[in-house]
């Protein structure tokens, strides 16, 4: 799911300027505008995204502190939880938009560290702009040398990951760029997106395939958003669509709020059990009530910053 939102992110970002590039004549990039816009849609949400997690994370904490601890005597819970904790480690990244960047997590949000990513890649879109403005397509392999460059050259579990990755986030900037010059019309593009989604789901259930992931990543990711353009225009108007739609709009609210909540339940079942649950119902009804949750939290924050949405056809925009 993170690896589609890195190819949506890098689509929607290049949106509007792909389209100043198809026409060739008209370029126009603010910086400033840039930035703000970056700032006003993504910090409100985040900032309350991180009290919410200190509240929830106080209350754990006080009544069932196993979990939080990293005491439950499960292996994988212990090893994770144990990274999740408020220490200069945790905070001072997470102040400064670049969660988990010093190995330690904000508390329990741990999801926080994909958001650290996404900082980074706006950080140097414009500069990357600079290169394809220059250098035209070349921009993109220069990204992949980049990633190169990085797996073998940089160490540390912040900056290298980051840098690997971003030919996955170039992945929807080049994929905004074509269909900006083709319309979404080509009806080749919608057998090469399945073929790649399909190729890559089934060679990343291979054990030994390691050192291609991030490619495979880059098709898996990049092929199911693709598919997605290719829906019945009856679909598009359904319904059910339009339901799935509305909570696409709220993703990042419940995406940076989610975790807390679903930590503070695990908490008090391991805390008045001493494992976790034997069923399943828990899951649906925690599932539940934190989308309720996190709808209700969208409209107390995150609604208030949206920006005017994009759309492929200038006719519409």
């Amino acid at each position: 799911a993170v690896i589609v939102f890195f190819v949506l992110s890098g689509f929607f970002i290049h949106l509007r300027i792909s389209k100043q590039l198809a026409e060739e004549n008209s370029f126009k990039f603010d910086f400033l505008k840039f930035f703000r816009r970056r700032c006003h849609r993504l910090i409100p949400p985040y900032a309350f995204a991180l009290i919410l997690t200190v509240i929830l994370d106080c209350i754990g904490m006080m009544l069932y502190p196993t979990l939080y601890q990293g005491a439950t005597g499960d292996a994988l819970l212990d090893i994770n939880f144990i990274r999740k904790e408020y220490t200069i480690e945790s905070i001072f990244p997470a102040l400064i938009l670049l969660p988990t960047s010093m190995g330690k997590d904000f508390g329990s949000n741990g999801p926080l560290w994909s958001l650290a990513y996404e900082i980074v890649y706006y950080s140097i879109y414009p500069v990357w702009l600079i290169f394809r403005r220059r250098i035209s397509i070349a921009a993109y392999i220069l990204g992949i040398l980049i990633a190169t460059f990085s797996a073998f050259f940089i160490s540390g579990d912040f900056l290298r990951p980051i840098f690997t990755h971003y030919p996955i986030w170039l992945c929807g900037a080049a994929m905004a760029e074509i269909l900006t010059k083709y319309k979404y019309r080509k009806k080749y593009f919608l057998p090469v997106s399945l073929f790649g989604f399909i190729l890559a789901f089934f060679a990343l259930q291979i054990p030994d395939v390691k050192s291609l992931k991030l490619v495979f990543y880059a098709f898996l990711g990049t092929g199911l958003v693709l598919s997605m353009l290719y829906l019945p225009p009856n679909l598009l108007k359904s319904r059910i669509l339009r339901f799935f739609e509305s909570w696409g709009v709220k993703s990042y609210t419940v995406y940076i709020c989610h975790f807390p909540m679903v930590t503070l339940v695990s908490a008090w079942i391991i805390e008045t059990q001493g494992s976790r649950p034997n069923h399943g119902w828990l899951a649906i009804f925690t599932f539940l009530g934190v989308l309720l949750l996190c709808n209700l939290f969208f409209f107390i924050c995150e609604s208030h910053f949206l920006h005017s949405r994009i759309k492929l056809n200038p006719k519409q925009s």
